[in-house]
């Protein structure tokens, strides 16, 4: 069997990620019945059907690791969820944050049983990596949240448990030489360097592109860098490390050595890299195959993409089976399948029947990445970029500039003569990346938004399609023709439906913590109302407003602490097209008044926004929507005028007792005002009503 690695690795990753849509119980009948499946088909058919029965056998051995994992591991440790927790081990990551807050990822004992990775947000201590650490607290299950999966991401790197309050932190310092801790404060170090020599804006770039840091680059210029198709640079992968190797091993190559002193000295700086980049799963994925590829003269054997990409999967999940709904790791594996194995296929195939250029052939590579990550985009991202095929042509020459003048200025140690020239070419470089994102990003067509659920069942229908496809047809270029036909198609629908009117209009409530604001819109434009802790549910509105494709914002509501939520809309929202910004008129002398289209409002405002009207008082606002009112208001409003309004949402207040009925909406069961307000909803999570072209309302939980 020909690309033995490429098979099994292929199959093992394929059931490990099946497995982890399903509990351990349907696993592992899963993973019997694979096998058995397998030995009779090698039964019956014997050497005609080997491959498939290695395949089956792989896939199944997968399924059966996740499942153990699952009952083993996991569960044994999120039991701990609810009770007080003492966790002894030593700091393996330290987070710091404002107000003298930080996170502490601890590796050890759960009462001196189970070993684990927990973390723990508490106050600041002068504790470094590498410390001991022991620290008594609540233990709590990560869970995921609109904002942002944490239970998935964490959960991939093992960390499964956090302490939600912390009762007593002891903490010993190690003096001792730590690689780890070396590696960490010499990166600190040329952190410093270029942040000293570059405009704090443009060193931001070079930091995420260098070392994947993307806390200096504002969110709005992060998200027109993935809309403009260069994200996966800002992750640092393969493109990172094949920049690094190639610049050492043009040095190296040269110094008459053995090869096998010539691969340590590869080696070295590779594994250097690794740490600094922060060990990430992509990374490490990245760093496997590039090490086979240059350990394969040491064997005397021909490298190959697929076996190595099979052979990374492997070593990547075969102790870490969660590691397979890592978003970076995904990506990173399906990225190198596309340019790495389908590319090369393809234009090769082209090749026999027409001559083309390196131009030609790099856009041919960039849409077979782009289509093959596609499925996997959908999975974790609110918008994908369609556009990246020509902008990587133009953006990642800039941005390869940028990465060896880091690995330069770090390989230097950041001595001044050497550093200062090379920032200031990396700065105009990181100038030029961020204009011409900013530009390609703001395009309506470079990207589609994936909130929309006709989206995710085009995107299922398409790889179901390509699948077929590529079993069926015989010929390389029909496949590709298919592929890529189907591929426009989604892309065109999902483009041209935002600019075809429909009769809808949906409300949404969204919710973090205490924080409650409303969004009102139609398939073009919306209204955004800050209800309740003016600007804490910014982040989840830009969220929310990206994924349905809204770019257009009628009115921006400030309805509560409009002083101090302006800045953080300011900030969040700045990607957006604002018609009027509208704040009570009780604070017009705290405002910003030079910000343009501001407007004025008092009790008994009305905004008309064609479909739909609003109603503007002090502690109640009301929604008309086809005849149907909603009336947002706190528990301590005059709602005696508005009883006849269809839904009625309380948004400040006691919590009080809560079940959920039909379409999983929170109804209060016992309120001070019940016999008024008989279908009254507390917002316990954030919820969504759809009013359709009939005037029917959806109504559905926001997740």
């Amino acid at each position: 069997m020909v690309r033995k690695m490429a098979y099994i690795g292929s199959s093992y990753l394929i059931g490990l990620f099946s497995a982890s849509f399903f509990t351990y119980k349907i696993n592992f009948c899963l993973s019997v019945a694979l096998f058995a499946a397998a030995v009779m088909s090698a039964i019956i058919f014997r050497r005609k059907t080997v491959k498939y029965s290695v395949c089956l056998i792989s896939a199944s051995a997968a399924i059966l690791i996740y499942s153990l994992y699952d009952m083993n591991v996991y569960r044994n440790i999120v039991k701990y969820d609810g009770y007080d927790v003492e966790i002894k081990g030593v700091v393996t990551a330290v987070s710091n944050y404002d107000s003298d807050k930080s996170s502490y990822t601890i590796k050890g004992k759960i009462n001196g049983d189970i070993e684990a990775y927990v973390t723990c947000y508490t106050d600041s201590y002068d504790i470094e990596i590498g410390d001991s650490i022991s620290v008594l607290g609540k233990a709590e299950e990560l869970k995921d949240s609109y904002k942002f999966p944490t239970k998935t991401y964490y959960k991939s790197k093992e960390i499964f448990l956090r302490l939600s309050k912390v009762y007593k932190l002891n903490y010993t310092e190690n003096n001792g030489f730590s690689i780890k801790k070396t590696l960490l404060k010499y990166r600190d170090y040329i952190l410093s360097v270029i942040s000293r020599n570059m405009n704090s804006k443009y060193s931001g770039i070079m930091t995420a592109m260098l070392f994947g840091d993307k806390t200096g680059i504002e969110s709005s210029e992060k998200t027109l860098m993935y809309r403009a198709g260069i994200g996966h640079i800002m992750a640092v992968s393969g493109v990172h490390l094949s920049v690094i190797c190639s610049f050492i091993w043009l040095i190296i190559s040269h110094i008459p050595m053995n090869k096998y002193l010539r691969f340590i000295l590869l080696l070295i700086p590779v594994l250097c890299f690794i740490v600094l980049a922060g060990m990430s799963n992509s990374v490490i994925r990245a760093a496997i195959m590039i090490l086979i590829v240059y350990s394969a003269e040491l064997f005397k054997r021909k490298a190959d993409t697929f076996n190595s990409l099979g052979i990374a999967a492997i070593l990547l999940t075969v102790t870490s089976p969660f590691a397979v709904r890592d978003a970076s790791f995904l990506l990173s594996v399906t990225g190198v399948f596309g340019i790495g194995v389908i590319a090369p296929k393809i234009i090769k195939d082209i090749r026999k029947e027409y001559s083309l250029s390196k131009v030609a052939e790099s856009l041919i590579s960039s849409v077979c990445v782009m289509i093959v990550v596609f499925p996997v985009t959908t999975l974790f991202f609110d918008e994908v970029s369609v556009i990246s095929p020509i902008s990587n042509l133009i953006l990642l020459p800039i941005c390869e500039i940028v990465l060896i003048g880091g690995v330069i200025v770090t390989l230097t140690g950041g001595i001044p003569f050497v550093a200062v020239p090379i920032l200031k070419l990396c700065e105009i470089c990181c100038m030029l990346v961020s204009v011409i994102s900013k530009f390609i990003g703001s395009l309506h067509f470079s990207y589609i938004p994936l909130g929309n659920e006709n989206t995710t069942a085009l995107v299922a229908s398409a790889l179901i399609i390509g699948v077929t496809a590529s079993f069926l047809c015989k010929r390389t270029k029909t496949t590709a023709a298919v592929i890529i036909s189907v591929f426009i198609f989604v892309i065109s629908f999902v483009n041209v439906q935002h600019y075809v009117s429909e009769n809808t209009v949906t409300i949404t409530v969204l919710k973090n913590n205490s924080s409650v604001s409303a969004i009102v819109h139609d398939n073009k434009s919306a209204c955004v109302i800050d209800l309740k802790k003016g600007g804490k549910t910014a982040e989840y509105a830009v969220k929310y407003l990206n994924r349905e494709g809204i770019r257009k914002i009628n009115s921006l509501i400030m309805h509560t602490d409009a002083v101090s939520s302006q800045v953080i809309y300011d900030n969040q929202f700045d990607i957006f097209k604002i018609k009027k910004y509208m704040v009570p008129e009780a604070d017009k002398n705290y405002v910003r008044s030079e910000t343009p289209n501001m407007f004025y409002y008092t009790d008994g405002s009305i905004i008309e926004a064609g479909k739909y009207t609003i109603e503007i008082n002090e502690d109640i606002i009301v929604i008309s929507v086809k005849d149907t009112e909603f009336m947002f208001c706190t528990s301590k409003s005059d709602i005696s005028n508005y009883t006849d309004c269809e839904v009625t949402i309380l948004y400040s207040g006691k919590k009080f007792n809560c079940q959920p009925t039909s379409e999983n909406i929170i109804v209060l069961n016992e309120h001070p005002e019940k016999d008024m307000l008989p279908d009254a909803l507390y917002i316990d999570e954030s919820i969504s009503f759809e009013f359709n072209e009939y005037g029917e309302i959806i109504t559905k939980v926001i997740k």
